[in-house]
């Protein structure tokens, strides 16, 4: 070989190990799921995704504490598209256009700000968008195979009401949840391992609704973990006793259950208004006598004196209407089939205590002195409570959870997967 040969080749040999060097580590092998590779390349980027929408820093001990976590919901996204992919199932790219539009408004995002922000941080938007497809197909995928297997009972929405109304007036709480199940006895550790530290990362400043939207196997990921709002009794015993201690934007965790860990954030709470006036109806004769602008006390007690005569000798709504008659009274009469709430409140509060057949003492209002006579009374056990239709989907919705939860705990025992070091 001539020496001007040998050098091309030298140099040619020379150029491609350069060259080829950053490749191998791209094309490195992150994790095989079944018959799909992870590359390197492609975790580095959802984990750097990760950091851009959920705030965390871009630091190597940020990436360091990710990338099991990002690892494995990719190892799970692969496993439902390939589900995906054996039901013959499609999902287009208006649909993942759709969705990209929709996480910028929850974000409270202008079109197309999210895709910006990765440009920024170097991230291709096509990991989100590879991400969203999985997303999309797995919705798809669960529909097609689980709802036809959620059936409500008329008894189980009747329990489910009754429940409802004994708690009806105790506090309710807008919670946000992250969910990592337990599939096997093996992998609690790892599991409680990955909440401890979504736990710190939140704790640490990231977004909690961005860390639910990656991480939580709940169904509730989709809008950023947010559960709505809930009463006592709608979670898990485990979850349920400690709502009523935890304050507004606390952050709990993580808790287990007999399904796996949880990390709970509590947005918001109210507790009810006592509903009683607002399910009351009630019908009335009113008796007013009138005053004069500036009524000097003579006058006052006069009236009064009046109102109390005419107390004692009327027994029912029709007595109150004859005695009307009898004195000069103009703004009397009857009031029909009114909300207890929507009565004045100087009417309400005298009104609300009687019984059917009982009328007020006297008491004094702009108009004069009043004398109420209680009609009617209809209570309504079923207001401030959902509907019927709104149980039905709510307990649908946890019973959907769970079959989805089961499909992907045989999805992961039946795979083959090679995390590589």
């Amino acid at each position: 070989m001539s020496l001007t040969l040998f050098l091309g080749v030298a140099l040619l040999l020379s150029w491609s190990i350069a060259n080829h060097a950053p490749a191998q580590g791209v094309l490195r092998i992150a994790a095989v799921v079944n018959e799909d590779v992870i590359s390197a390349y492609d975790l580095a980027q959802r984990v750097r995704m990760v950091m851009v929408t959920s705030s965390l820093p871009n630091t190597p001990e940020s990436r360091q504490r990710l990338t099991p976590q990002v690892l494995r919901n990719m190892i799970d996204e692969h496993l439902q598209s390939q589900e995906a992919k054996r039901l013959n199932v499609r999902v287009t790219e208006k649909e993942v256009d759709d969705m990209l539009a929709r996480l910028n408004k929850q974000n409270d995002l202008s079109a197309g700000e999210v895709e910006t922000m990765l440009g920024r941080a170097n991230v291709d938007v096509n990991v989100l968008r590879a991400k969203l497809r999985a997303e999309r197909a797995w919705s798809k995928v669960i529909r097609q195979r689980l709802q036809r297997q959620v059936f409500i009972g008329d008894e189980e929405v009747e329990e489910e009401l009754a429940r409802l109304k004994a708690v009806r007036n105790l506090p309710r709480h807008r919670i946000a949840e992250i969910f990592l199940s337990v599939d096997t006895p093996d992998g609690e550790r790892d599991v409680r391992d990955l909440a401890q530290r979504l736990l710190q990362q939140i704790k640490g400043g990231a977004r909690f609704n961005a860390l639910a939207r990656e991480f939580s196997q709940s169904t509730s990921a989709a809008v950023g973990g947010d559960l709505g709002w809930v009463t006592k009794g709608q979670l898990a015993p485990e979850l349920d006793r400690l709502l009523d201690g935890m304050t507004k934007n606390q952050i709990v965790g993580p808790i287990k259950t007999l399904s796996g860990y949880y990390i709970l954030l509590l947005v918001d709470r109210k507790t009810p208004t006592p509903v009683q006036a607002a399910a009351t109806t009630v019908s009335l004769t009113q008796l007013v006598l009138p005053l004069s602008a500036t009524p000097t006390p003579t006058e006052l007690q006069t009236q009064q004196t009046l109102g109390l005569k005419v107390r004692s000798q009327v027994r029912s709504c029709d007595d109150m209407r004859q005695a009307a008659q009898g004195v000069d009274a103009p703004r009397s009469g009857d009031i029909r089939s009114i909300s207890l709430e929507k009565l004045p409140p100087s009417i309400r509060n005298v009104v609300a205590p009687l019984r059917v057949g009982q009328t007020s003492e006297p008491v004094r209002v702009a108009e004069g002195i009043l004398l109420a006579t209680l009609c009617s009374r209809t209570e309504d056990d079923t207001a401030g409570l959902p509907s019927r239709e709104q149980i039905t989907n709510r307990l649908g919705r946890k019973r959907f959870d769970l079959l989805v939860q089961r499909y992907m705990r045989d999805l992961r025992r039946t795979a083959f997967v090679d995390i590589r070091g």
